[in-house]
C-alpha cells in the first residue's frame, strides 16, 4: 500500500470544508419523482378488487381517487375502512462480464389501508355527499440483493474523479494534495480507497489517481432496501346539478415517508491485489448510503359523472399537478481494510459530515385526465378507464439548488403514457364477486435501449379480483387482492466501463379487507 503521508491528516480539516460545501442533494432525478409520484390503482377494497376502475362514478371513497363526482352516487351516510397486506418479492439477476447469479428477497408488512366518512346531506330533490378519507395510494417496499464476482472494474474505479472535479494544489512542503468538487471522490481518498499517485503528478497525468483495486477479481455483494408508503387525505363533496349528471371535487393531500439503503461490499478473496506488481494489498471495502424522504404534497381533482341510460354510466375526472415538498436525511459511510491490518472509516465520527447532511427540495408533478365508463347488463357490470400523463412535464426545484440539467433530462427522457384499468363485476344475491386488471406504461419509453443499455421495459401490469358480501342493508364486508409486476434495473455504479448491474423482477401482492358501515 502506498505510504501514508502525515500530510493529508494535517489537511482533513481543509479538505472538510471543501467537501461539505459540495453535498447539495443526493442526486435526485426523473426518477426521484416518479417514484414518489406514481400511484396504485385501487383505494378501497372494493375498488382494488375492480382493477382501480372508477371514473364512471362509484359511490364509495375510492371516489375521491378516482372521480369526486362518483360520491354523489352513494346510497347514504357510511363509514368504512380497511387493513392491507402487503408481500413484495424482488427477483434480482447480477450481471458481470463472467458469471451471474440470481437471488430473490421478499418483504411484508401490514398497515390501515383506509378509513372513510361519506354524510349525505338532506336535500329536497338529487343528492348532495361530502365526507373525507384517508387511504394508502402508493407503498415503495422492495428488497434487492447481489452477489457474484467482477474481473472487470471495482466500486473504487467510480471513485476517481475527472480531471474537472479536483484541483491540485501546493502543500507549502514542496509538493501538492488534492481539492475535490465531488464528495464521494473526498470520502474515497480519505479511506485509501484512492490515493495520489506522485509519479502520474510528475508525468502531468489529468488525473494522477491510482484505485485501490487495480488488479484481478474481487467479490462484490451487497443490499438495497426501500420502505416507506404514501398515504392521500381526501376532503370534498360531490351534488347532482341535473338529474343522473354528478359534479364533484376534492382537494387531496399526500403525506408519506420514504427510506432507501443501499450497501456495497468487495472483497479481494483471491489476494489478487497483495501489494505487488504495482498493486496495493487491498482487503476489505464497505460503502453504504441511506437517506430518508420526507414529503408532503397538495393538489385537487374535479369530476362529472352521467347516467347515459339505463345500462351507461360515464364519467371525466381532472386532476390538477402535485407539489410536493420534500426533506431529505441522508448518510454515507466508507470503510476500508488492507492486508497489513490497516483500516480506515469515515462518516462514523460526528466530525465527518462530508456526504451527510439535509436537503429540502420540491417535485412538481403533472396534470392526469381521467375518462371512463360503466356498462351493465343484466347481473354484470364492466367497467374501463384510461388516464393521460405527460411525465415529461414533472419538474424539480429547489432554493439555493438549480436542477436545470435534471429538467432537460426529464424533458427529453420521460414520455406520455395512456395508463389503461378494466373491471368486471357480477352480482348474486348478496354476494358480489369481482376482477381487474391494468397496465401502466413505462415513462421512460425507449431511454435505455439508446443509451446502449440491455432494454429494462418498466411497465407495470396489475391483476385483482374481490368479493363483497352483504350481511345486511347496511353492513358490507369486501375482500380484494392485486398484484403488481416490473421490471426494473439496478446499477452498482455509473460512469465505469463494464460496470455491473442487476435485473430485476419485482412483483408484489396486495390483501385489502374492509367493511362499510351505512346510516
Amino acid at each position: 500500500m502506498t505510504m501514508h503521508s502525515s500530510i493529508r491528516y494535517l489537511l482533513v480539516a481543509t479538505f472538510l470544508l471543501i467537501a461539505s460545501s459540495n453535498t447539495a442533494a443526493m442526486a435526485q432525478t426523473g426518477d426521484d419523482a416518479l417514484r414518489f409520484a406514481q400511484r396504485s390503482p385501487g383505494l378501497t377494497a372494493k375498488s382494488l378488487a375492480l382493477g382501480g376502475t372508477g371514473v364512471a362514478g362509484i359511490g364509495d371513497a375510492s371516489a375521491f381517487f378516482t372521480n369526486p363526482a362518483g360520491l354523489a352516487w352513494s346510497e347514504g351516510s357510511s363509514f368504512g375502512g380497511a387493513v392491507v397486506s402487503a408481500l413484495s418479492t424482488d427477483l434480482g439477476v447480477f450481471n458481470t462480464q463472467g458469471p451471474t447469479s440470481a437471488i430473490e428477497k421478499s418483504l411484508s408488512s401490514t398497515n390501515l389501508g383506509n378509513l372513510s366518512y361519506l354524510f349525505k346531506v338532506p336535500t329536497t330533490r338529487g343528492s348532495m355527499i361530502v365526507g373525507a378519507s384517508v387511504s394508502e395510494v402508493a407503498r415503495f417496499d422492495r428488497s434487492l440483493f447481489f452477489d457474484g464476482d467482477n474481473s472487470q472494474n471495482s466500486v473504487t474505479d467510480f471513485f476517481i474523479p475527472f480531471s474537472t472535479e479536483f484541483v491540485l494544489e501546493d502543500d507549502g512542503d514542496g509538493g501538492v494534495f488534492p481539492s475535490f468538487d465531488r464528495t464521494i471522490s473526498f470520502i474515497a481518498f480519505e479511506t485509501f480507497a484512492i490515493d495520489l499517485d506522485a509519479g502520474l503528478v510528475a508525468a502531468g497525468d489529468l488525473v494522477p489517481f491510482n484505485a485501490a483495486v487495480s488488479a484481478g477479481t474481487v467479490a462484490q455483494y451487497g443490499l438495497v432496501e426501500e420502505k416507506g408508503r404514501l398515504l392521500e387525505f381526501n376532503f370534498g363533496g360531490a351534488a347532482e346539478i341535473v338529474e343522473n349528471v354528478m359534479v364533484g371535487v376534492s382537494l387531496n393531500v399526500p403525506v408519506g415517508t420514504y427510506e432507501y439503503q443501499r450497501i456495497l461490499e468487495e472483497e479481494d478473496y483471491r489476494d489478487d491485489n497483495d501489494g505487488t506488481n504495482g498493486t496495493t494489498d487491498f482487503s476489505y471495502l464497505y460503502f453504504s448510503e441511506n437517506f430518508k424522504s420526507e414529503m408532503v404534497g397538495v393538489n385537487a381533482r374535479f369530476g362529472v359523472s352521467a347516467q347515459v341510460n339505463d345500462n351507461l354510466r360515464l364519467g371525466a375526472s381532472v386532476e390538477t399537478p402535485t407539489y410536493y415538498a420534500i426533506d431529505d436525511d441522508f448518510h454515507t459511510v466508507l470503510q476500508t481494510e488492507f492486508d497489513n491490518g490497516d483500516f480506515f472509516s469515515y462518516g462514523l465520527e460526528d466530525d465527518q459530515q462530508a456526504g451527510s447532511g439535509v436537503f429540502s427540495y420540491n417535485i412538481t408533478t403533472p396534470w392526469k385526465i381521467s375518462a371512463g365508463g360503466a356498462f351493465n347488463m343484466a347481473n354484470f357490470t364492466f367497467f374501463g378507464d384510461v388516464e393521460v400523463i405527460n411525465w415529461s412535464q414533472t419538474n424539480l426545484s429547489s432554493d439555493g439548488f438549480s436542477f436545470e440539467y435534471e429538467n432537460d433530462l426529464i424533458e427529453r427522457n420521460l414520455e406520455s403514457v395512456v395508463n389503461v384499468r378494466l373491471g368486471a363485476a357480477y352480482d348474486f344475491n348478496a354476494w358480489q364477486f369481482r376482477l381487474g386488471a391494468g397496465v401502466y406504461p413505462d415513462a421512460h419509453g425507449t431511454q435505455f435501449a439508446l443509451n446502449g443499455f440491455p432494454d429494462t421495459d418498466r411497465e407495470r401490469t396489475f391483476a385483482s379480483a374481490g368479493f363483497g358480501y352483504s350481511m345486511t342493508d347496511d353492513i358490507k364486508i369486501d375482500v380484494a387482492w392485486m398484484a403488481e409486476q416490473y421490471d426494473d434495473r439496478y446499477d452498482l455504479y455509473n460512469e465505469v466501463i463494464d460496470a455491473p448491474y442487476v435485473l430485476e423482477e419485482v412483483t408484489r401482492n396486495r390483501f385489502q379487507v374492509g367493511f362499510t358501515v351505512g346510516f
